[in-house]
């Protein structure tokens, strides 16, 4: 009996481990995930899923004269946090580290494989937590045709389902000082969205068709002053006409 009793008792903490919640993981990430749970995955291999757009060298040209080679991941939800990425030569301890470059432009949406970081020394210069994901491995990630959507009201019904998808939307358009407004959605662009002018185009107000990555995290803000419940980050911006 003595023998038997631990080996069933071992079972049992073996099954309950299971199934609490915190040996859990969604997998791949997503970069607001990655900076809401930082320290949970601090210093260890990530599996990152990044739709978000990508800031850095955007052609080979750029790349062979950029000084620094980090590319910055823009998270919509505007985290507190900064998040890059940067080659497997990257070292914390090393002052010349964001001279390192990736042998290749990095286009969005990309799979990564890579290892989170915490650059404490920039944390301290820019006030705000700053990490990089040391990349490993990573490969372009297919989207696949965009999903066509009627109107506004589609998204709002059930949000949290159009998360990160890719659509097609066709609405109106507002331009400004510090406006960027598809309907009721933010309007972003990152620095390789298509520009399409086909006809007359206005100064403030046109109807346009725009394919890209939705936003639409429950309970998130985005755009301007977090003003906006959803946010579209245009691949393809196709101008239709004015609004008169």
């Amino acid at each position: 009996m003595r023998t038997i009793v631990p080996f069933y008792l071992l079972l049992v903490v073996m099954v309950l481990s299971c199934g609490l919640p915190a040996q859990t993981r969604k997998n791949p990430l997503r970069p607001s995930e990655l900076i809401e749970n930082a320290d949970r995955y601090l210093n260890q291999t990530i599996d990152l899923e990044i739709l978000e757009p990508l800031y850095g060298p955007s052609r080979p040209e750029d790349l062979a004269r950029a000084e620094y080679g980090q590319v910055e991941v823009r998270i919509p939800e505007g985290m507190g946090g900064t998040l890059s990425l940067v080659p497997a030569a990257f070292k914390a301890t090393d002052p010349n580290r964001y001279r390192n470059k990736f042998d290749r432009v990095i286009e969005s949406p990309v799979s990564v494989k890579g290892e989170l970081l915490s650059d404490d020394e920039m944390s301290k210069a820019t006030h705000r937590p700053a990490y990089v994901v040391r990349v490993l491995s990573m490969k372009p990630i297919v989207m696949g045709p965009p999903h066509r959507i009627a109107s506004l009201d589609v998204i709002k019904t059930d949000p949290a389902q159009w998360d990160r998808k890719q659509i097609l939307y066709e609405g109106i358009y507002q331009t400004g000082f510090e406006v960027s407004v598809l309907d009721e959605m933010w309007l972003e662009t990152a620095p390789g969205t298509q520009i399409i002018k086909s006809g007359t185009v206005g100064s403030q107000a046109n109807r346009v068709r725009v394919t890209g990555i939705l936003f639409a995290r429950p309970g998130a803000h985005y755009g301007h002053l977090g003003g906006y419940r959803f946010q579209l980050t245009a691949s393809k911006i196709e101008y239709l006409g004015i609004v008169r």
